[in-house]
């Protein structure tokens, strides 16, 4: 099977590299198109002309002003909107393999997490499961509610970003949360004798 992957992801930087420093590293391997850096992740992107030279890359080990890095390759972009899914609902005692266990069943998952709270490491009563398949995503929707570990939980179609609709209010029905590091929707409730 040919490697086609021209973009590689690197974790474990410094603050001290920049897209200039790493732009010459990986050159050694062959011509790069773009570097992208986000420093307060301590995480880059590096996107070659030619796939077979990420792929020599990868099989290097890598040290960067005297620093390991990690090198992988990037998850190619998908619209993943058709195959993942919100559940909502969730038992608090629930765990990431029971989650996944239960949704496995439906079809082959890319990706099933449950949300917990960052200090108590609890569930947030809330998760994400994405299918490989459209199909598998359809069949679970059929049920609005399913139930897991003997609880009954809802499940809806995650809706992309870009086709939510705007409130009118000037801006869009939900705000970005770094601290949850999730989106949650605005609900605007009129307050009698406000106005």
């Amino acid at each position: 099977m040919k490697f086609t992957n021209i973009k590689l992801v690197i974790n474990g930087i410094s603050t001290e590299m920049d897209e200039r420093i790493l732009r010459r590293h990986f050159s050694a391997y062959g011509e790069v198109k773009h570097v992208v850096v986000n420093v307060k992740k301590a995480i880059a992107f590096v996107t070659f002309v030619d796939p077979s030279k990420a792929q020599i890359s990868l099989q290097q080990q890598h040290i960067i002003l005297g620093r390991k890095v990690e090198v992988r390759p990037a998850k190619p972009k998908v619209e993943i909107g058709k195959r993942k899914i919100f559940v909502g609902g969730l038992p608090r005692s629930i765990t990431d393999e029971e989650f996944k266990g239960y949704f496995e069943k439906f079809g082959s998952i890319v990706d099933a997490v449950v949300i917990h709270d960052k200090e108590t490491k609890r569930s947030r009563g809330f998760g994400f499961v994405t299918y490989e398949a459209e199909e598998s995503a359809n069949l679970v929707l059929r049920t609005n509610f399913h139930l897991l570990n003997n609880k009954r939980v809802e499940v809806k179609k995650v809706t992309p970003r870009q086709e939510m609709v705007p409130t009118g209010f000037g801006f869009p029905p939900y705000y970005y949360d770094p601290y949850y590091q999730t989106y949650f929707y605005v609900v605007w409730v009129p307050i009698p004798g406000f106005y």
